[in-house]
């Protein structure tokens, strides 16, 4: 029993050694990022494993005290997460929910079903049993660009129904073969041809948030900020609708110094992925680049932001949020900021995670302001 407890407590220690290291390569990333969406658990195996050292000392003194050694360590860098975030819980005046750590967040059962929103493109719809009119929230989801389709963090999306709102994950054309600006005007077509529709969803198309993930989060606030100018039109024949507030999740606001400043390691070849967006390097694409930045767009009146990011982020450094806070606030632009200690890139895909509960208290807070 006692070299079991010393086996595990080594586990335990480097896979928190893990958790806290950067990765060179994706997969090793997805390690991490597991690591740190269940660390709680780790809290648990260091009592455990210390339990039984206490039990063993007697009779194992050396192995007890090292056992003893490793889980306090182990311990404490397990629940640094939870720890690091204890002051925005009390800032948000939100307790942390064990519950939801353990069991999931699932939204509650509302309706959904998919509908055309442009030429083989879709959007999953959410909607809360009801006849009265509601705001429409857009969801964009994540995928560097080139990847990924509505679905992305669902739980959030029947949240948002049940709290009042018609939910539309839309899909977008990806690069390499669609390039900037198609994904931005995809999802401003999306959201007029919803507009369209407004009396057989019960939607209200004159209050419209738009919500993106990553590179979702991208597109989402260049669709909000570039309403009406003619270099950033709707992929199909409705009005620029104007966006009432928009929601970006870890998304990378200046593409150009974005390119330039890959995280260290890189595990996702970031430079490339903006080139295959945006059809090329800034020296080659220059006016590309400023249009598809969020940060380049301060010198108009914008819709109010919410800019979450975690800064513990390995895939899209989190002084891309920094540089844009500091950008619209500058420009005396309505913007939240919710910086996230040891939260990664994705961190809201895991319901009921530590940094997931305090960024969907916020998100849900924020767009009731949408909600007479």
């Amino acid at each position: 029993m006692a070299r079991a407890a010393l086996i595990a407590s080594i586990l335990l220690f480097l896979s928190m050694l893990l958790m806290l290291a950067p990765m060179p390569s994706f997969e090793l990333w997805l390690v991490r990022f597991v690591l740190r969406e269940t660390s709680l658990w780790f809290v648990v195996l260091a009592l455990v494993t210390v339990f039984v050292a206490g039990l063993s000392q007697r009779r194992s003194p050396r192995p007890a005290r090292a056992t003893l050694l490793l889980s306090i360590a182990g311990g404490v860098m397990a629940g640094a997460p939870l720890i690091a975030l204890a002051p925005a819980y009390e800032s948000a005046r939100v307790a942390f929910s064990f519950r939801e750590y353990v069991l999931g967040a699932d939204g509650p059962a509302v309706l959904s079903r998919a509908i055309e929103v442009g030429p083989g493109l879709r959007a999953d719809v959410y909607r809360a049993s009801g006849g009265d009119v509601r705001p429409l929230v857009v969801v964009v989801h994540g995928g560097s660009w080139q990847r990924g389709a509505p679905g992305e963090a669902r739980h959030m999306s029947r949240v948002l129904a049940g709290a009042g709102f018609v939910v539309a994950d839309v899909a977008y054309r990806l690069a390499p073969q669609h390039p900037f600006p198609a994904g931005v005007a995809d999802v401003k077509c999306a959201i007029g041809r919803l507009g369209e529709r407004a009396g057989e969803l019960g939607l209200d198309p004159r209050r419209v948030a738009v919500v993106g993930r990553s590179a979702g989060g991208q597109i989402a606030l260049v669709v909000a900020y570039s309403t009406g100018d003619a270099r950033v039109p709707p992929s199909c024949a409705v009005p620029d609708t104007a966006v009432s507030a928009v929601v970006s999740l870890y998304a990378p606001t200046d593409l150009v110094w974005g390119h330039d400043h890959p995280p260290t390691p890189d595990p996702i070849d970031g430079p490339r992925s903006i080139e295959s967006y945006l059809g090329g390097t800034p020296a080659a694409v220059p006016e590309a680049y400023r249009l598809a930045s969020p940060s380049s767009w301060a010198d108009r009146p914008l819709p109010r932001t919410l800019v979450i990011h975690g800064a513990g982020d390995q895939l899209v450094r989190a002084e891309h949020a920094l540089r844009l806070i500091s950008v619209l606030q500058a420009a005396g632009q309505p913007v939240e900021p919710l910086l996230l200690p040891f939260a990664d890139h994705g961190f809201d895909r895991r319901p009921g995670g530590a940094a997931e509960q305090l960024a969907r208290h916020r998100i849900l807070g924020f767009l009731r302001t949408m909600q007479p």
